[in-house]
């Protein structure tokens, strides 16, 4: 289970506050869980879509390579190069 570290206050309306501890009570989970968890599914996991598909998009951007004619030899080759 992650440490949190980090708090924030959020002002309710009663009925916002009463239908969220409701939730809370028939999913059996505390009222903070209820939260985070939306606040991950709603926000944070929409961002880390687009973080992805940003990344696919550069990577199909990249201009094409050649392929190798004989990859062993292309391994080789890349495995002594690759850390100097």
């Amino acid at each position: 289970m992650p440490k949190y570290k980090k708090k924030i206050q959020v002002l309710l309306t009663d009925d916002q506050f009463r239908d969220l501890v409701e939730i809370a009570a028939q999913q059996k989970k505390k009222l903070g869980t209820l939260v985070r968890e939306a606040i991950e599914e709603c926000h944070l996991k929409q961002a880390n879509q687009r973080r992805i598909s940003n990344a696919v998009d550069r990577l199909l951007s990249l201009p094409e390579s050649p392929v190798p004619e004989n990859y062993q030899e292309w391994e080789t080759e890349y495995q002594k190069n690759k850390y100097t």
